[in-house]
């Protein structure tokens, strides 16, 4: 074989392999990239990851995404600190137009886009301060039992040992809702017109809407100290 014949088969060939790569190499840490930025703005977050499969780089380009994982920490969603938001999604389908001329990622259709919101007591706390209670008279505890409100109101010129018993619900898809059950005062029951007086005064509601994908919650885990809030794609 001449010398002249060998270097064309090598850039023919050098050439096919930077086509066949150039989705790998230069599209996927685009698409990271992209991403990482868009979700650090919309939930205020300076530490998130995202980790995508696409073995060829080429499932970009026709709007298939294999395989996807994006972890945020120190979150803020509706005013409250979010310690950890997780989302896996499988055969995700998105509008490619829209990823390459706007840096957005639309997706329409997944086989399975599955997440959690991971919220402590203390972040409930603070969220629960600034909109229910600002003089901070209570105090909210989370355990796998339950929520409980906890600390001392005022009532008829009269300080009040109480604790209020309550659960959590999810709201319209979006949001979370805390409800009061059963309410103790010194240890004594209180008259059901005063639940409710407290109840329209210290229930609230946390809206996860904001979240930039369209998403729906299914289920509230109570843990030691913290709320695990789970939620599908829609």
């Amino acid at each position: 074989m001449d010398v002249k014949r060998y270097w064309v088969r090598f850039f023919i060939t050098a050439l096919v392999l930077v086509i066949i790569s150039f989705p790998r190499v230069f599209l996927v840490p685009r698409l990271v990239q992209g991403l990482e930025e868009g979700i650090s703005q919309s939930l205020n977050s300076n530490d998130v990851n995202v980790s995508l499969r696409a073995p060829l780089g080429w499932e970009l380009i026709f709007g298939r995404l294999p395989k996807l994982e994006i972890v945020a920490r120190n979150a803020v969603m509706d005013g409250l600190s979010v310690y950890q938001v997780r989302v896996q999604g499988d055969q995700i389908r998105f509008d490619p137009r829209s990823l390459w001329q706007d840096q957005e990622l639309f997706y329409t259709e997944s086989s399975n886009l599955r997440g959690e919101i991971l919220v402590t007591e203390d972040a409930l706390n603070e969220l629960f301060w600034e909109e229910v209670d600002p003089d901070r008279f209570l105090k909210l505890e989370v355990s796998p039992s339950g929520i409980g409100v906890l600390g001392q109101i005022s009532f008829l010129n009269m300080n009040w040992s109480i604790t209020l018993l309550g659960e959590v619900q999810v709201l319209h898809g979006t949001a979370i809702g805390f409800k009061l059950k059963d309410i103790a005062v010194q240890e004594t029951k209180i008259p059901a017109f005063l639940l409710e007086v407290l109840s329209e005064n210290y229930e609230f509601v946390i809206d996860f809407g904001v979240f930039p994908y369209p998403v729906e919650l299914t289920e509230v885990r109570l843990l030691e100290k913290q709320i695990q809030v789970h939620f599908g794609g829609i």
